[in-house]
């Protein structure tokens, strides 16, 4: 019973998870994420070193944007519980 409980709310969470990450973070960037990087360079020059500090700088603001969702805390408390479930079942 503890079990199956356990493998659901684990499961609940993980699609959770998923879905605060797509929503909050990355979102659909990967579509047109070149053509944000350009916008992004106008005014420099478009050399290979200011081209990649661009996309890291964006990749460093959808992380952070991910671990300020309340989304994602809430799955991952739900993965750590179904974790713990699981565990007091198999003792």
């Amino acid at each position: 019973m503890m079990q199956s409980i356990s493998d659901k709310l684990f499961m609940g969470s993980l699609i959770l998870l998923m879905i605060s990450i797509v929503v909050s973070g990355i979102g659909f960037q990967f579509v047109n994420w070149r053509t944000q990087v350009t916008d992004e360079l106008d005014g420099e020059t478009q050399d290979s070193g200011s081209r990649k500090k661009a996309v890291m700088d964006r990749q460093d603001k959808s992380l952070g944007r991910v671990l300020r969702s309340y989304l994602f805390w809430i799955a991952i408390a739900g993965i750590l519980i179904s974790i713990g479930l699981s565990w007091l079942s198999s003792k």
